[in-house]
């Protein structure tokens, strides 16, 4: 039997390999499919799109004022809106200074009036009587001391002078009250009440709140899309470009671009905008604004006709990845106008039928379904 069992092992062996050879199931073929990938697209619109271009800048005021004393004299009264950042009205009394020599020297201009309108008066009948006298008995051609000539220009004179002597007086016992020419604020004051004044002594500086300045720069690439010639001039009201200007979220308001300045900063070589802000159209009664305060600007400028906006972060070397009118990705050249914070401004580059891809895809095939 030992010996035997290794043959019989052999034939079992050989006997199951064929069961199951015999039995074996056919294998399913399986055709491979590839997947389509599902992306997301956005239409390019071509648009009229206007420029904007991004500036700051401080207030300014437009009519700053230093007031002076005009005459001499001490300072009586000082209004409580003269303080250092008060604010004032049109025609508002600031400050009053000692009149009482002043109304005496109008009062002695006043009487050397009179004297001088009797003594013209006087010298206008001696200068007819003379006249008359000549006429009547005298012959030839008399001299113009006879006919009294020279005392009645004299009279003359004096009348005028006398004249403006009052109206001198007067001027000067004006100027002894100060009146505000212009609602604003005080940006300092000088005296107070005692303060002895001579002509050309500091009383305060002062700066209209009706408009304001700021000082825009803009570097030389955007000076095209402002469409304005930086000459110096001040701009015709039709090609005034618009700003806004921003304080915060809630404090948006409108400038208009007066003027340009020819020369560049000295210290950031750019080149300046000055936007005038009209506070009473923008800002009403509530007159937010303060001098020297910072503000963030956007300018409006020139019109780009037929272009596209698209996200910044999708061009890459001036190319763009769009899905054309076959579904496939393609990847297009484009000529770019400007960028614009996170927007790009596209001149041409895209075909009809263009879609612009915005999904992320790990793979960007030329010509992919």
């Amino acid at each position: 039997m030992k010996k035997n069992i290794g043959i019989t092992i052999l034939i079992t062996s050989i006997i199951l390999t064929i069961v199951l050879v015999s039995n074996k199931k056919e294998m399913d073929t399986v055709t491979s499919v590839s997947e389509i990938p599902l992306v997301k697209v956005s239409p390019l619109i071509q648009n009229k799109i206007n420029a904007r271009i991004q500036s700051q800048g401080t207030i300014l005021p437009v009519n700053e004022n230093v007031v002076l004393a005009e005459i001499n004299a001490r300072v009586d009264w000082v209004s409580g809106k003269m303080e250092t950042g008060s604010s004032f009205y049109k025609g508002d009394t600031l400050v009053k200074l000692d009149k009482r020599d002043y109304e005496l020297a109008l009062i002695s201009a006043e009487s050397n009036i009179l004297n001088a309108k009797v003594n013209l008066e006087r010298e206008q009948a001696e200068f007819d009587l003379a006249n008359k006298e000549w006429e009547r008995v005298g012959s030839g051609k008399a001299s113009d001391l006879t006919l009294r000539k020279p005392q009645l220009a004299q009279a003359e004179a004096i009348w005028a002078a006398s004249k403006a002597a009052v109206e001198q007086a007067q001027r000067n016992l004006d100027r002894t009250v100060i009146i505000a020419p212009f609602s604003g604020r005080v940006r300092k004051k000088h005296i107070n009440v005692g303060s002895s004044l001579f002509a050309g002594t500091t009383i305060a500086q002062i700066y209209s709140t009706d408009y304001y300045e700021v000082r825009l720069p803009i570097s030389d690439r955007d000076m095209f899309f402002t469409g304005l010639s930086f000459d110096g001039n001040y701009i015709a009201p039709s090609n005034q470009l618009d700003v806004l200007f921003r304080l915060d979220n809630n404090n948006v308001f409108k400038g208009k671009i007066v003027r340009t300045e020819s020369e560049k900063d000295y210290k950031t070589k750019m080149v300046i905008l000055i936007a005038k802000i009209d506070a009473k159209k923008n800002l009403g009664t509530n007159n937010i604004l303060a001098i020297d305060q910072f503000l963030e600007a956007e300018i409006i400028g020139i019109e780009l006709d037929k272009s596209i906006q698209i996200p910044r972060s999708m061009v890459r070397d001036s190319h763009v990845w769009v899905v054309d009118s076959n579904k496939k990705l393609r990847k297009r050249k484009v000529d770019l106008w400007r960028y614009e914070q996170e927007k790009a401004i596209v001149k041409n580059g895209f075909f009809k039928g263009d879609y612009l891809l915005m999904s992320r895809m790990n793979t960007l095939v030329d010509g992919m379904l």
